[in-house]
C-alpha cells in the first residue's frame, strides 16, 4: 500500500533527522570533556578522536526511543499541518490502517536498535576503553577479537570474557620459564576474586616435560598473581554495554555461586524490553499530532516531545531506584515505565477516536 510505505518512509526519515542530531551534540559534549584528559600518558588528540568514534554506536542506541519519539511527532506533525493526514482519512485510510504504519515502522526501529545493541555496541565500548585504559598507561593488557591477553610477572593470561565485579570465564594460564618457554597450561572455566587474587573453578592443568605432558584436574584452585582491582577494574565490561547472551550467562554464572543477581537481572530485563520502549514511543506521538493538528506549530510539537521524552526518562530512573532500595521484580519494573506509557497513549488514542479528530 503506497500510503502505509509512505507513512513509514516518514518516520523513519524524521526518526534519523532526530537521531543524528542528538547523536551529534551528545558526541560532541563527549568529545569536549575528553579533551581534559589530553596529555595523560600517550592520550593525545588523535586517541580521543578514536575513542569518541567508537562510543557512536552506544550513543545511537540509548538516543533511540527519544529519537524515535520526538521524529514522530515532527514528522507526522507535518502531515497534519499539510492537511496530508485528513486527506488520507477522507480517502478511506482508517484510524487502524494508520496505527498499523506506525506500529511497522516502528518495530523495523525498535529491531534495528536491538540489533545494534546486541552485535555492535559491546564490541565498540570495550574497543573504545582498550583505546583510552591503553594509551593513558592505565592497562597493560591486549585487548584482540578472541579476548583479553594479559601479562602478570612469569605468566600470561588469556580471558575469553572479563565480567562486572573481575569475574572471568574460560581462561588459559600460560606459566613461562627464564628462557620465556611455556612451562605450563592451566585451562579454567571460570573464576571468582578473593583477597588473595582469584578462585579458580574447573581447572585442569598441563604440565610440560622434555618428553611428556602431565594433566591433572581440579576444582578449585587459588591464583595469587599480581593482577590488581584496578586492573580488572578498567578492563572489565560494564553490565549496561554487554549483550543479552552474555548477561544471560553471567546471571547463570551469579545464581549458580549464590551471589547477588538482582542489578544484573534488571539490567538484563531492561535491555530485553528496550525495543517494547521505542515502540510505544512511536504509539504516544500520534494522538498529540491528531489533536493539534490544525492549531500547532513545529515548536509547540518539539516542546511536547521533548517534555513526554523527560517525563519517561524521570520514570524510568525513579522505578528502577525504587526497585533496587525496595526488591521489586526485575520483569515488572522493567516493564512498568513501558506500560504505562502504553497504557496512556491508548487511552489518548481511543480519546481522540471517539471524538473524531483528524477526520
Amino acid at each position: 500500500m503506497i500510503i502505509n510505505r509512505y507513512l513509514v518512509r516518514t518516520i523513519h526519515l524524521g526518526t534519523f533527522t532526530v537521531l543524528l542530531a542528538l547523536a551529534a551534540l551528545g558526541v560532541f559534549f563527549m568529545f569536549v570533556g575528553e579533551l581534559e584528559d589530553v596529555g595523560k600518558g600517550a592520550y593525545d588528540f588523535l586517541e580521543v578522536v578514536k575513542f569518541v568514534a567508537l562510543s557512536i554506536p552506544g550513543r545511537l542506541v540509548e538516543f533511540m526511543p527519544i529519537a524515535v519519539l520526538l521524529g514522530s511527532i515532527l514528522s507526522l506533525g507535518s502531515l497534519a499541518s499539510n492537511s496530508e493526514i485528513i486527506a488520507m482519512r477522507a480517502s478511506g485510510v482508517s484510524l487502524a490502517k494508520m496505527i498499523t504504519s506506525l506500529l511497522q515502522a516502528a518495530v523495523i526501529l525498535a529491531l534495528l536498535s536491538f540489533l545494534l545493541a546486541e552485535w555492535v555496541v559491546p564490541a565498540s565500548e570495550t574497543s573504545a576503553r582498550a583505546v583510552k585504559n591503553l594509551a593513558r598507561g592505565e592497562s597493560s593488557a591486549l585487548f584482540v577479537k578472541e579476548g583479553l591477553w594479559i601479562k602478570d610477572e612469569t605468566r600470561v593470561l588469556h580471558i575469553d570474557k572479563l565480567l562486572p565485579g573481575g569475574i572471568a570465564r574460560n581462561i588459559e594460564i600460560f606459566k613461562l620459564d627464564q628462557q620465556g618457554s611455556v612451562e605450563s597450561i592451566t585451562r579454567v572455566g571460570r573464576a571468582i576474586p578473593i583477597e588473595q587474587g582469584w578462585e579458580l573453578q574447573q581447572v585442569e592443568r598441563s604440565i610440560i616435560g622434555d618428553n611428556r605432558v602431565d594433566t591433572s584436574s581440579y576444582d578449585r584452585l587459588i591464583y595469587n598473581g599480581s593482577l590488581s582491582p584496578r586492573l580488572l577494574e578498567v578492563l572489565m565490561i560494564e553490565p549496561q554495554r554487554m549483550s543479552s547472551a552474555d548477561l544471560y550467562a553471567y546471571l547463570n554464572f551469579l545464581d549458580d555461586n549464590k551471589l547477588d543477581a538482582s542489578a544484573a537481572q534488571l539490567i538484563f530485563w531492561q535491555k530485553i524490553s528496550s525495543p517494547l520502549a521505542i515502540i510505544v514511543m512511536c504509539l504516544l506521538a500520534f494522538p498529540f499530532v491528531l489533536g493539534v493538528q490544525r492549531q500547532s506549530n513545529v515548536g509547540h510539537r518539539l516542546l511536547i516531545g521533548i517534555l513526554l521524552g523527560l517525563v519517561f526518562v524521570v520514570v524510568n530512573r525513579l522505578v528502577t531506584q525504587l526497585a533496587v532500595q525496595l526488591g521489586f521484580n526485575a520483569i515488572l519494573v522493567a516493564l512498568l515505565p513501558s506500560l504505562i506509557f502504553l497504557a496512556v497513549a491508548i487511552y489518548l488514542l481511543t480519546r481522540r477516536q471517539s471524538q473524531g479528530s483528524g477526520g
